[in-house]
């Protein structure tokens, strides 16, 4: 019962984690990290490198190498088996225009 109760909870603080977190807005260039898997990353004017969580069947509709202006969550619920950096979860990615 005390395992439950323990699950429950952290399901719990996710949520309220979730709902408090700002939205982030990074522009960027959208890049394959050099590691398995190759995910696709928001390289970030600043230099951080993002792990770009996206929702279910998203079709990303840019190339490789676009500049890029992405709204989304910062992901402090999640771990990735790449590591690459912060994880960004989406919720809009559009190209930028020069």
């Amino acid at each position: 019962m005390g395992e439950l109760r323990e699950q429950a909870e952290r399901a719990i603080r996710r949520e309220r984690e979730a709902r408090s977190t700002p939205e982030v807005v990074v522009r960027g260039t959208l890049q394959r990290a050099e590691v398995e898997l190759r995910p696709l990353v928001l390289v970030a004017d600043d230099g951080t490198t993002w792990e770009l969580l996206f929702p279910p069947s998203w079709q990303v509709e840019v190339e490789e190498g676009a500049r890029v202006t992405v709204h989304g969550d910062r992901a402090t619920d999640v771990m990735t088996t790449t590591m690459v950096g912060p994880v960004l979860r989406v919720r809009t990615l559009s190209a930028d225009r020069d």
